[in-house]
């Protein structure tokens, strides 16, 4: 069933039962209020009745004249609770005067001025009973109750018929009430339907109030995302591809001419160092993608300690001095003696800063390479500063995206994986910290990294007397 149709189901059960809730409250309190505005009616007439009484009428002639005027049964009653006067319908007399009233509503009337009931007679239709109490006795009048209940129909009937109108009206409401909820829920479905097809255009949405437009505003956003995140999907996979096919078809081609004769001993060997060496460059874009995943998925989280950057400064230039020595390369180190620890996760930092390293020697083919620190508030800056080539301004801010490269060819050459710098922005993010990138071209690059530092415990006011005290003696 629709969601429309739904509401309207629900919205019209809903109306119902509660009309006939009020119908119900309403019968009540509707034949409640008719029986008490009778009741007070006929005590009026009791108690006129009563006075003409008191100034010595005739009993007889008095309650039927007064029988005949008020439809009804008059009854004159003394103080003794004998029957003075009885009028029947019509005016026919009684014959019950001269015996004792024995009827619940003349023995409150005598304890408390006003009696009331309902009840049959000898026989009688059911009749409304009202007595007063008077100075002579008591003065009863009684009618039957039919013409209440057809007051009473009446009301009913008129209750009824407004709550019919009122269901109508109410259903008509929730028709259009209906409809003005599900269309922007039915364009949110279509919506979501598009999503899962992986059809990103921008699709046109009702306004709607409320968690309805939120959810709208939320699904527009999820689908900009998601077209952003299906680009750098394919993206990936083309440049993941695209790195991977030529190493692959450099090891396979020479591993085929291996398989399928004997070339020299000179060309074997050849042979082998090249599929060796792309081999080993695939395996470290695939160690670089591992560590990129699992960064980005949040399974790895660094472990702070103080890292001595002397001590890791001179591991990292050991690695890359063979590399060095090809080239006309000197690697100094030029740390502040302010900023010569940082605290973070050694294992990251010595990634963050061997990367940096080993990617301005590859980059550099003569001068110099420093690796520097400066002390912030706040922190320590470590940088790494070369006089290779330098980087275009336009492509600077492109650096730290995953497999961009300014030189493709010349990159590949050199063994590059395109990640480097995109694993350096992930782990020093990782850390709270924040990279920058300078160059100019023909003099060189400058790549900075910030640590944040440690946050800073406050003391107990008891502690820090006690300290201060210590320090004096």
């Amino acid at each position: 069933m629709k969601l429309a149709n739904r509401i309207l189901l629900f919205s019209v059960a809903l109306i119902a039962v509660l009309m006939l809730v009020i119908v119900y409250a309403v019968e009540g309190r509707l034949y409640q209020r008719i029986i008490d505005e009778r009741v007070a009616e006929l005590a009026r007439e009791a108690r006129l009745l009563a006075a003409q009484w008191s100034r010595g009428s005739n009993p007889a002639t008095l309650v039927r004249d007064a029988s005949l005027t008020l439809d009804g049964r008059v009854t004159l009653i003394d103080t003794a609770g004998i029957i003075v006067a009885d009028g029947e319908l019509g005016g026919t007399p009684s014959q019950r005067v001269g015996t004792r009233a024995r009827r619940p509503e003349v023995a409150q009337a005598l304890a408390r001025s006003l009696g009331v009931s309902v009840g049959v007679s000898a026989g009688r239709d059911e009749e409304l009973y009202v007595a007063v109490r008077v100075p002579r006795g008591v003065a009863r009048v009684a009618v039957k109750t039919q013409s209440l209940q057809a007051i009473f129909d009446a009301g009913r009937r008129d209750v009824f018929a407004a709550g019919l109108i009122a269901m109508l009206l109410a259903s008509l409401l929730s028709i259009m009430y209906a409809q003005y909820v599900t269309k922007p829920i039915i364009e949110l479905r279509d919506l979501a339907h598009s999503l899962a097809d992986r059809d990103f255009e921008p699709k046109s949405l009702s306004e709607a109030p409320g968690e309805i437009g939120e959810l709208a505003e939320s699904l527009q956003e999820l689908s900009q995302r998601l077209e952003a995140l299906e680009r750098v999907r394919s993206e990936f996979v083309a440049n993941v591809s695209h790195e991977l096919r030529t190493p692959l078809t450099i090891a396979g081609g020479f591993a085929l001419t291996l398989a399928k004769g004997d070339p020299p001993l000179e060309k074997r060997q050849q042979f082998a160092k090249s599929i060796l060496a792309n081999t080993r460059r695939m395996q470290r874009i695939v160690e670089a993608l591992l560590d990129l995943s699992r960064i980005e998925s949040g399974v790895w989280a660094p472990r702070p300690e103080q890292v001595d950057l002397h001590a890791l400064l001179a591991e990292i230039f050991e690695d890359v001095q063979d590399l060095a020595r090809e080239k006309p390369l000197e690697i100094v180190s030029d740390l502040s003696t302010e900023a010569d620890v940082v605290n973070a996760d050694r294992i990251a930092v010595r990634q963050i800063l061997g990367n940096l390293v080993e990617n301005a020697v590859r980059h550099t083919h003569a001068g110099e390479i420093t690796v520097f620190s400066e002390p912030e508030p706040g922190g320590v800056w470590v940088g790494v500063r070369d006089t290779g080539e330098g980087i275009p301004p336009e492509h600077l801010p492109k650096i730290f995206e995953r497999f961009y490269r300014v030189d493709t060819a010349r990159s590949r050459e050199s063994g590059g994986t395109g990640l480097g710098l995109a694993i350096v922005k992930h782990l020093i993010e990782a850390h709270g910290g924040t990279i920058t990138a300078e160059s100019t071209l023909g003099l060189g690059t400058t790549i900075r990294v910030f640590f944040p530092a440690p946050p800073t415990k406050k003391r107990s006011p008891l502690v820090a007397p006690a300290l201060a005290a210590r320090g004096a003696a």
